[in-house]
Order: C-alpha cells, then sequence, then structure tokens
C-alpha cells in the first residue's frame, strides 16, 4: 500500500489517553484523526477500523479510494474533511443525491461540532439566498449536480452579492466512479427564460415522419444513432420545394428536424429510454436506471419526444451557459474521490483526471459468493432461468435483489412472479422517492426486490432488513442473492452490482444469468466472434458449457470497456477547445463582476462618446452602467457561441467526405468564431453607449436580462461529433461484408486455444490531464 502520512498506533495511543479539546486545534493529521475517533466514539458509537484510517490519510492526498459496500465510506470522508478543513481548506463533500447529501451531513455533524468545524447541507431545494451562507461553512455536503449548477448560476450574476460559491478548493468525490466516469460528459446547463417562439415547422416534420417504413432508415446498435438510407433520403426531398438538395446548406436546420424525429419516433423508446411522468418527459439515467431530474434531450429531440408522446412542448429558452460534470470537476486544485469499484476504471481516473487509485482491504474478509456467467442461447431460456433461480430462493426464504436493465424488464419480471406467487418489490425510476426505504429491506428473510439498474447506491442493505431483527435467518437461508440478468458494458458495472451483497464479511452470494441474444451481444456482434462450428445451433434449455463460446462472451465486455473509454477520448478532442473558451469567458467576466478588472471599454475605445455621456449624466452613474452592459454583452455573445457550436457539430462529420479530420475542423472552425468575438463585443459596446447618449435620462437605458433562470441537465452522447455520413456508411458496410465473406478464417482456431484475444490496450500516461493543465 502507497505510503501514508499517519501512524495508526499513535493514533490509537492518542484517542485512549487524549481528549478532543487537546487536539481540535492541532494541524497534525495524527492528532486531527485522534480527536474524530474521540468524537466519532463518543457521539456516533462508532469506532474506525485501521483500514478506514488509512483511506481517510489517502482521500487527503488526491487519491481515488476503493472501499467495498458497508466498509464506512461515509465516516473516511468526515475524518478527511476534518483534517483538510483544520489546514485551512474549504472542504465539498460531493453526492450522488440529495438524500445522501442530507444523511451523511446530519449523521457526520456532531463529529464537526466537537471539533470546532463548521459545516452546512445544501439541497436542491435551498433557497439561493441560504446558499451564500452555507458556502461558507468549511465543509459542504452538496451533490455534484446542484454544485455544478451554483458555478454556472454565478457566471450568469449581475452583482458580486448574487455569487453564492466560495473559491475552488478541496473536493471529496462521493460514489466517485459514477460521478467522475459515468457522468463524465452530462452537460449542466443554465438557460434564461425569454421570449423564444416554438419551433413552429417541427411539428409538419414529424408527422412526415412518424409514417416512415424502416427501409427508410438505418439504426446503428453500437453508436445508438439513426440515419436514412437513400430510399428515407429521397423521401425526404419532397418536403424541399426550391429544388436544392438535403444536404445543402440551407436545408441544414430541415436535415436536423428531420434526424431528431427520426430519433424520437423509431430510436428512444417509452419506459426504456424515458418515462412520461406527471406531463413531463423523464430520461433514464442508463447507469442508475432512475428518472433523472431535470434533464433534456439537446435541440429539437425534446419537442420531438413530446410530440410523439401528446404533451405540451416545452422550451428551452437560450442557453446562457454549460460545463460537462468532468470540466466542472477538474476546476478543484484538490480532488479526491471514493467508492466500491474504482480498480476496474483505473486507467479512466488516470488518463481523464490524472488521478490513482488505492485499493482498501475490507476490514472482514468478503465471504460472498461470485458466481461466474450462466448463458444461455435465447432470451426466452433465460428468463425461464431467471424466474426458476428466484423460485428457489424464495422457497427456502432467501432474500434476493434482481437487477434489470430497463423499467420495461423490471414490470414484466414482476409480473411473471405474481403468476408464480410471489410478489416483488420492483424500485425503478417511476417510484424513485420510496428507493432509500424500499432497498433498506431487501435483506429481510423471503424478499424479492427488483431494481432497474444500479437505483439506491448509497444505501446499506443489512442482512435480516434494516433494523437486523432477522439476521439469523437469513444467514441460514445463504445471506442476500444478487441476480443480474443483464451483462454491463464495464466490469465495474456488473461489480457494483455483485458488491451490494456481502456487506462487511456477511454470507452472500451473486449470479448472472445472460443470453447470446441480450442487446450487448447484438451490439458488439458475438455470432461473429464465434467460430461458427462452436456456436449453439439450438436452444437446450440448459446453460452453455462449450468453452470457446464462454471465452468469447467474457472477451465481449472487454471489448466494450475498451470501445467506451476510446469514445471518451475521441470525444475530448471536439469538446476541448470549448473548455480553454470557456474558461477564457469566465474568467473574464467573472474579473469585471468582482472589480478585478476595471471595465474601461468606452474610456479606451470610443473616448469621444464616454467623455459626452460623462458630462451629460456623470461619470460615475456612466462607468456603474457600463459595468452591468459589458456583462449582459458577454452573455450574449456566450450564447451566441453556443448556439454556433451546436449547429456546428451537426454537420461536422462531412468534412470526412472532402478528406478533411473532423475534430481538426471543428477546433479550428470554433477557434475562429471565437477570435472574432472581442472584436464584435466592443462594436456591441460601442452600439450601446449610441444608444445611451440617445436618451435623456440614464435611468431610461434597458439591459434585456431574463425573467426566470433555470438549470437542467442535457441527455447528450456527443454521437453527431462521431457519425459518418451515408456515403462512408455504405463503404464500410461493404468493406466489412467483404472481409467476412472471405473464407471462414474464425474456424480453424484450434478448439483447446487459450490464448486472450488482443482487447484491451495498455494505459497511455495521463495524456488529458496533463493537456488540461491538472495541478499535482
Amino acid at each position: 500500500m502507497a505510503e501514508t502520512y499517519i501512524s495508526i498506533e499513535k493514533i490509537r495511543s492518542l484517542a485512549e489517553v487524549g481528549t478532543i479539546d487537546e487536539f481540535k486545534d492541532s494541524t497534525d493529521m495524527n492528532e486531527i484523526f485522534a480527536a474524530c475517533a474521540i468524537a466519532s466514539k463518543e457521539h456516533l458509537g462508532l469506532i474506525p477500523y485501521d483500514e478506514q484510517l488509512t483511506a481517510a490519510a489517502e482521500l487527503t492526498k488526491g487519491r481515488i479510494t476503493e472501499m467495498k459496500t458497508g466498509e464506512g465510506k461515509t465516516l473516511c470522508a468526515a475524518f478527511a474533511a476534518s483534517y483538510m478543513a483544520k489546514n485551512g481548506h474549504n472542504v465539498r463533500i460531493l453526492t450522488f443525491n440529495d438524500y445522501l447529501a442530507k444523511r451523511d451531513s446530519e449523521w457526520m455533524k456532531p463529529i464537526y461540532e466537537a471539533l470546532g468545524i463548521s459545516s452546512a447541507c445544501i439541497l436542491h431545494s435551498t433557497d439561493i439566498a441560504d446558499k451564500k451562507e452555507m458556502y461558507k461553512n468549511q465543509i459542504v455536503y452538496i451533490t455534484a449536480r446542484e454544485a455544478g449548477f451554483d458555478f454556472l448560476r454565478d457566471f450568469v450574476a449581475n452583482t458580486p452579492e448574487d455569487c453564492v460559491q466560495t473559491d475552488f478548493d478541496f473536493c471529496i468525490a462521493d460514489e466517485a466512479d459514477s460521478m467522475m466516469i459515468d457522468e463524465a460528459r452530462v452537460p449542466l446547463v443554465i438557460a434564461g427564460e425569454t421570449a423564444v417562439k416554438p419551433d413552429e415547422k417541427l411539428p409538419e416534420v414529424y408527422e412526415f415522419v412518424k409514417d416512415f417504413d424502416s427501409s427508410m432508415y438505418e439504426i446503428n446498435e453500437e453508436l445508438g444513432t439513426i440515419y436514412l438510407t437513400e430510399k428515407g433520403e429521397d423521401k425526404c426531398e419532397e418536403l424541399i420545394t426550391d429544388g436544392s438538395g438535403l444536404y445543402d446548406e440551407e436545408n441544414n436546420e430541415l436535415l436536423i428536424r428531420i434526424t431528431d424525429c427520426l430519433k424520437a419516433c423509431f430510436l428512444l423508446k417509452k419506459d426504456v429510454d424515458y418515462i412520461v411522468k406527471d406531463g413531463n418527459i423523464r430520461i433514464i439515467d442508463e447507469f442508475t436506471g432512475r428518472a433523472a431530474e431535470n434533464r433534456r434531450y439537446p435541440g429539437s429531440l425534446q419537442p420531438a419526444v413530446e410530440l410523439k408522446e401528446g404533451i405540451t412542448c416545452t422550451s428551452r429558452g437560450v442557453i446562457m451557459g454549460v460545463v460537462p460534470m468532468q470540466f466542472y470537476l477538474r476546476r478543484y486544485p484538490l480532488l479526491s474521490g471514493m467508492t466500491g469499484t474504482a480498480k476496474s476504471s483505473e486507467d479512466e481516473f488516470w488518463q481523464l483526471y490524472d488521478l490513482k487509485v488505492t485499493v482498501i482491504p475490507t476490514h472482514t474478509p468478503c465471504r460472498r459468493v461470485d458466481h461466474p456467467y450462466e448463458v444461455y442461447l435465447t432470451k426466452a431460456a433465460k428468463d425461464n432461468a431467471i424466474v426458476d433461480c428466484i423460485k428457489t430462493a424464495h422457497a427456502k426464504n432467501q432474500p434476493v435483489l434482481v437487477g434489470t436493465s430497463s423499467i420495461e424488464l423490471s414490470e414484466e419480471l414482476s409480473g411473471r412472479l405474481a403468476a408464480e406467487g410471489i410478489t416483488a418489490n420492483v424500485l425503478n425510476a417511476k417510484n424513485d422517492e420510496l428507493e432509500a426505504e424500499i432497498i433498506k429491506e431487501t435483506g429481510r428473510p423471503g424478499a424479492v426486490t427488483i431494481s432497474a439498474n444500479m437505483s439506491g447506491r448509497g444505501v446499506d442493505i443489512k442482512l435480516g432488513g434494516a433494523d437486523e431483527s432477522q439476521k439469523d435467518e437469513a444467514v441460514a437461508a445463504g445471506g442476500l442473492l444478487i441476480l443480474g440478468t443483464f451483462m454491463s458494458e464495464s466490469e465495474r458495472g456488473d461489480m457494483q452490482l455483485r458488491g451490494r451483497s456481502g456487506r462487511q464479511g456477511d454470507i452472500g452470494e451473486s449470479r448472472f444469468i445472460i443470453s447470446l441474444e441480450d442487446e450487448i451481444m447484438t451490439k458488439y456482434e458475438i455470432k461473429k466472434l464465434i467460430p461458427k462450428r462452436h456456436y449453439p445451433t439450438a436452444e437446450t434449455g440448459r446453460p452453455i458449457d462449450n468453452k470457446i463460446v464462454l471465452r468469447e462472451v467474457d472477451r465481449i465486455q472487454r471489448i466494450a470497456q475498451g470501445d467506451t473509454l476510446e469514445l471518451r477520448k475521441r470525444l475530448l478532442k471536439f469538446t476541448m477547445i470549448g473548455e480553454k473558451h470557456r474558461d477564457a469567458v469566465f474568467g473574464r467576466r467573472r474579473a469585471f463582476l468582482t472589480g478585478e478588472s476595471e471595465v474601461d471599454i468606452w474610456q479606451n475605445e470610443f473616448a469621444d462618446d464616454y467623455s459626452t455621456a460623462a458630462q451629460k449624466f456623470g461619470e460615475d452613474k456612466v462607468n456603474a452602467l457600463q459595468k452591468r452592459v459589458i456583462l449582459q454583452v458577454i452573455n450574449e455573445y456566450w450564447s451566441d457561441y453556443l448556439d454556433y457550436t451546436s449547429y456546428l457539430r451537426d454537420g461536422i462529420h462531412l468534412t470526412r467526405i472532402g478528406g478533411k479530420n473532423p475534430a481538426d475542423e471543428y477546433n479550428i472552425t470554433c477557434e475562429e468564431f471565437f477570435s472574432g468575438m472581442e472584436e464584435q463585443v466592443i462594436d456591441t459596446m460601442g452600439e450601446r453607449l449610441q444608444t445611451l447618449l440617445s436618451l435623456d435620462n440614464i435611468d431610461d437605458f434597458v439591459i434585456n436580462t431574463p425573467t426566470e433562470l433555470w438549470t437542467y441537465t442535457l441527455n447528450e452522447s456527443g454521437e453527431e461529433l462521431l457519425k459518418k455520413s451515408f456515403i462512408e456508411t455504405a463503404l464500410s458496410e461493404e468493406e466489412e461484408e467483404s472481409y467476412y465473406d472471405n473464407g471462414d478464417d474464425s474456424d480453424s482456431r484450434d478448439e483447446d486455444e487459450t490464448e486472450e484475444q488482443t482487447d484491451e490496450k495498455p494505459a497511455k500516461k495521463g495524456f488529458f490531464a496533463k493537456l488540461f493543465g491538472k495541478k499535482d
């Protein structure tokens, strides 16, 4: 294990003979940890394990710590936060949801109070005025998204008093893998309500597209995209009356509407990708299975889905600021995180954040039995095996937690179990308000809980129920059985589910029942990986035992993991220029807002007009107005930049046809647009000064600020940056078919071959982390 700054023996000794008052003003880690240990024992009844002390020390060094479920991550964070706070740092503990922020803040507060450390919890519902005071606390619990939204709110603030956040300092990210990897590219958005007219042409396009047959479009399962076929292109030409072509520049907006309507009609599925709740579209988070709060599809895709479901279309307003979660987190000079599943993603933590992973051993050896994948040929056989497995466990009163990939499958399975006389608690995006309470009782004997993906993360599952009153009975039945019904696209996803059982040395087991017809198998073309003579030809109703087949099934997940990492790295090549521009604009505006930089554009660029205005209205009033105007003008031009880059992204893939690199062209074009913004801002400031001179009263000068601000996240895959034109797609498919028609070389592999295929690439030293200048 990595060298630490602590002596566990010394901490134990100090905690036994010392008092909190002796150490609470210290800055030494051993003494502060001793004070925390005393407070924890006195106020919470918890005595930290050696492993927890080690993990807390690792957090202070800027590491990702892997600690299994139930090993006490919350207490570790409190120790690390206390040490950093005592050493003058502002600490933010970023959680996955409001429930965990509130729970952990209230739970650990007695430790902080005993040490004289101020702490607060900021929720989504917290009033903006209250946030400003709460952020002044030494330790703040808040969800990562709410913290990101506050960062964006500060960007559009009109006075320093409107800003709420303190400077970025030290951050601990709870559930770090979800926050820093799975949701790394989720854009946080702040928008302003203005007099924006709805897209009047979209309903017409939607009505036209919704009746397309399958010959008019193709779906790329691997990228999750949809595009027109030649027949579909011909059909869409009917919408054009001026003789131009569908792909001509003047028809770009029409093409975007067509593409978004195609996605809404034929790619996105109700109760799989989204649900309709309270008259609104609620997008299902692909990583948690929960209905994400305040998340929208980008561009015209959102109103297209609303048209599909027959609900009132909503306006997205004018987008005033966007920041992906990854780039928000990178603003912290000191960043650390903790999760139960980090080791399998250490390459991503290193390449994207320049952070190392430290694996903390469990205090008590894990006794959970993890069974290998149980693979069937067909989904039908798999579904029967799942029901049989649950019936067997239920018959002996063993608690079962079933993980499914969608709400639809959760409810289907619940219906099948009901027909067998088994009542299941269904935990999914439609009842996420109750998920914490439901998941707490999952360990009760005989309980069957069906969870869409990883609902209820952060909540411990105790054998025998939340009060552990029936623990002996649950143990006698074999402990909690985890039953996975699909293979995740990462080993980490499967381990997250397995990790819900076996808490603190409890007995338990995990099984995964999958089929060769599952989505991941078809997406990554398992049939092309398995030699033809080994591919099963008939369903037997029994698990497949052919080692060649099972080897390739395991390989599918590694291929998916590699593709996902490569996808993130490729997308960064498109987005890094925007981050550079965002930092420049946000920094400049902040300097103007706080007075760090003087606003003197009128004086320097339009001296005569400025002198006239100063004589007419008074120099102080003109200078105060100039500051308000520059803030508003920066907002206007940054909104234009965001609109332009969004428009650019939709068509940049077409540059491939001309032999150009889309990433290079995108970055060059964005840089050219941004370079022209400064001159345009100056010109606009001159126009506003002319408007001022035309008035008799300076108070009549109108600054058009949004009447309302709101925040949301975009469900953005970035696939428009990676997609190919129809011509490229057709050519690549021909090449692929030619390759696979070239004999049956795959069949010549020896049946006893055991050598691993090359599907895992060696990690490169933190390239993107160095690119963005992560501090040591």
